[in-house]
């Protein structure tokens, strides 16, 4: 009997033995189907465990950095959007930009577009006077927080210091010996106003909060509330589930939470005792959304559903094709308009490396007949993002200090030959990208017009953004409404000299509104010549914003050119032809095109021989 034992776990132990080369030979990052996170125990901002009877929000930095590297994880550029490069090495500067000397880093920390409903100026970290400070660090947090995971700029300034140092009782600004009240990081100014403040003592900052990738659920709505009541340190613990909100609403109708209990007896989202076996490695498409989903249908009119992208159909999700590595960066494509940490572009695959290169063996291999040089000349996404099936954001009229947004359903139809649909037709929601040369292809782009005021100036050419605080407080002239359609609007010549002349003024702070005030639009720089007439300049600045468009990918029976050449070389082409918009209101209220062979650089003749009958 003995030796028969024996002989069982000798025959064990020999199974064991060849199974130990192939465990070692499977991939150090593929999970184990029935592993979980180990237990977790929520930390308080001193480190202390919480327990579940607790009133005090929890620390992600104290909970989750126990075990993870929090500095290295937070290097990411989801958290500092351009305050460190990937080093950690601080880059959001006063003088970062020589060309645009109001941008102050390459991420939405820092960089200006005016190309949004509210476009935000961050303030330098030190400016000369008030009337140069548009929004501070503070607001960012409290008014852009709720599409950030935490960390970065909303828990360290621009010289590394806690906003407020919990421990010590001390602000950053303290240590530095910095005046607050001209310091971007502090200053109570925002709009021209002191009434904003800064109050980093009472709101704490805002640590990066891990579960809003990891975690399923994500009250999203909730943190935003208290973001916006300015109770930083609570937000990633309104976000698990684990508060009680007293809720009303602000001026613009949104949720926000007068007093915040913390209740970690609540599992409605996250379990306090078994938060461990909740924990998801790959974050779910619905947590990306959460954030991207703002960005991707108010910008370029996208969303990631089954009927409108080939790649979910398949079963895909975003991290897919955007995988994370150590330091939580994304992988990422080259996009026009967004620049943050440029040095990863190109990090993930392209269309080319999954279908052409076989770098992913289950991505179907093109098929199509037609000569190589439009896989050389024309990006992918030219001809798989046919059209879009939802409006998207079109223009932005700052003139009046209160930006009017119109988006595409107003200004282009169902026909890209043709913008103005049928009278009896409803205006539509399906709209067509314009063309541009990117990189040395043909992309397709959402284009944005921006359309605002600006101070001139005469060395460099370069027009710089007026914030809309001082446009807001400037006494306007009369405006009419030549479009008819109930909103008066900037676009005669003598509506434009009347405004220019008024900018001459000065603002609360008796500065200068601008030096050499103009007008940016539709193309052109409007400005007073010597006998305070009106001239037009073309101008690049005044050219339209384009975003790329790389997300809703049509299959082949979709996309352009399945009919064959005649789907873009014929003599209407809807390729070459199509209408873009350049001014959503020319002299007379009338709206301006152009067509997309322009847009490209073709010239004419070109024109005529690309439009041939095939």
């Amino acid at each position: 009997m003995v030796q028969k034992i024996m002989l069982y776990f000798i025959q064990v132990s020999k199974m064991f033995l060849l199974i130990i080369p192939f465990i070692l030979l499977l991939p150090p990052s593929m999970p184990s189907q029935t592993s979980s996170h180990q237990k977790i125990v929520l930390r308080g901002f001193d480190g202390t465990p919480l327990t579940l009877d607790g009133k005090i929000p929890y620390s992600p930095k104290k909970t989750c950095g126990a075990c993870h590297d929090y500095n290295l994880i937070t290097r990411g550029y989801h958290f500092q959007q351009g305050r460190t490069d990937g080093t950690g090495k601080i880059v959001v500067s006063d003088t970062y930009d020589s060309t645009y000397p109001w941008n102050l880093s390459s991420g939405m920390y820092g960089k200006l577009s005016m190309a949004y409903p509210n476009p935000v100026q961050l303030a330098k970290k030190t400016n000369p006077h008030l009337s140069e400070i548009d929004k501070s660090s503070f607001f960012f947090v409290q008014n852009c927080g709720s599409c950030h995971p935490g960390g970065g700029w909303s828990e360290y300034d621009r010289k590394g210091h806690l906003y407020y140092d919990e421990t010590n009782k001390i602000f950053g600004y303290e240590i530095a010996g910095d005046n607050p009240l001209i310091d971007g990081d502090y200053t109570p100014f925002n709009n021209g106003e002191t009434i904003f403040r800064a109050p980093w003592d009472r709101s704490g900052v805002y640590e990066a909060d891990c579960l809003v990738c990891h975690l399923k659920g994500y009250q999203w709505k909730e943190r935003e509330s208290a973001l916006k009541r300015r109770f930083f340190r609570f937000g990633p613990t309104v976000g698990a589930g684990w508060t009680t909100l007293n809720l009303s609403e602000d001026q613009s109708k949104n949720p926000v939470a007068d007093e915040i209990e913390v209740d970690y007896t609540k599992k409605e989202v996250a379990d306090f005792e078994n938060l461990h076996l909740q924990i998801v490695r790959r974050p779910p498409d619905e947590n990306c959304w959460s954030c991207h989903a703002l960005y991707g249908e108010r910008k370029k009119g996208y969303d990631w559903s089954l009927e409108t992208d080939i790649h979910k159909a398949k079963g895909m999700d975003c991290v897919s094709c955007h995988p994370g590595n150590k330091e939580h960066n994304f992988a990422k494509g080259n996009s026009i308009q967004q620049t943050v940490r440029d040095d990863l572009d190109n990090t993930m695959n392209s269309c080319e490396d999954c279908h052409y290169k076989r770098k992913d063996r289950r991505a179907p291999r093109y098929r199509h007949p037609f000569s190589p040089k439009h896989m050389r000349r024309i990006a992918c996404q030219t001809c798989h993002l046919p059209y879009r099936s939802m409006p998207a954001e079109l223009v932005y009229d700052h003139t009046s200090g209160d930006t009017q947004v119109y988006e595409t359903s107003k200004f282009l139809s169902s026909n890209p030959l043709d913008p103005k649909p049928a009278h009896d037709e409803p205006r539509p929601e399906i709209w067509y990208p314009a063309f541009r040369e990117f990189k040395g292809k043909i992309v397709p782009v959402k284009p944005a017009i921006a359309i605002y005021w600006g101070d001139l100036d005469e060395k460099t050419n370069v027009v710089k953004p007026i914030p809309l605080w001082k446009i807001k407080e400037l006494k306007k002239p009369p405006l009419k409404d030549d479009d008819g359609d109930g909103i008066p609007e900037v676009n005669s010549l003598d509506e434009i000299r009347s405004f220019l002349i008024a900018l001459r003024g000065k603002d609360r702070f008796k500065n200068p509104i601008a030096n050499i005030p103009v007008l940016i639009k539709g193309g052109f720089l409007y400005r007073l010549d010597k006998k305070e007439g009106v001239e037009k300049i073309q101008h690049d600045q005044a050219q339209s914003i384009d975003f790329s468009l790389n997300h809703n990918i049509r299959s082949g029976s979709l996309a352009i050119g399945v009919r064959g050449c005649k789907s873009c070389h014929a003599k209407n082409s809807p390729f070459f032809l199509r209408k873009v918009l350049v001014d959503p209101y020319d002299e007379k209220g009338k709206p301006v095109y152009m067509e997309a062979w322009e847009r490209m650089g073709i010239d004419k003749e070109k024109l005529s021989r690309l439009l041939l009958e095939q």
